[in-house]
């Protein structure tokens, strides 16, 4: 702990999570208000996310996903948010980083070689920029494994893929 900790992915929380509804956001063409259940006491969370240009509606509802738990709530639209869907996009279009089928609910995703509990502060998420930090270096490979700086995004089930191989993760 403490401030000598370097940022890298294992500041971020990472979660297996299921879209279990999705609606269109009133005010935005753009995005869409996803309830995203990720194994929480507190109960499934809302997330905003830009997929209306990408996805159809159908799409989102019940796609298993990986989600940014700890960046703190936003107001997107007006509207709250309390996470981010990770996807990977390119000119071929934007797909979801998906975690495998046998992976439950709420398990977080881990990286080989970066241990470490993730930053329960949001507020120091932000001050020491980690998500602006890591998101460089996460990709989708060849193959379309989620990776960060090459490593697997990986779960006791196995690696996380997306449709979208060879491009950026955001």
């Amino acid at each position: 702990g403490g401030d000598a900790r370097a940022v890298d992915v294992s500041w971020l929380d990472i979660r297996v999570g299921v879209i279990t509804a999705a609606e269109a956001h009133p005010e935005s063409d753009k995005l869409y208000i996803e309830t995203i259940d990720l194994g929480e006491p507190a109960g499934p969370r809302q997330v905003l996310s830009g997929l209306a240009q990408y996805l159809p509606i159908e799409a989102v509802r019940g796609a298993r996903v990986v989600v940014l738990c700890n960046l703190g709530a936003k107001k997107l639209g007006g509207v709250e948010s309390q996470g981010m869907v990770l996807c990977a996009k390119s000119e071929a279009g934007l797909g979801f980083v998906t975690p495998p089928d046998a992976a439950p609910v709420g398990e977080r995703v881990c990286f080989e070689g970066f241990p470490g509990e993730p930053e329960s502060n949001p507020k120091r998420i932000q001050k020491k920029k980690a998500w602006e930090t890591c998101m460089p270096d996460l990709a989708t490979d060849a193959e379309g494994v989620a990776c960060y700086r090459g490593v697997p995004f990986a779960t006791a089930a196995g690696k996380c893929t997306a449709a979208i191989k060879s491009a950026p993760i955001s």
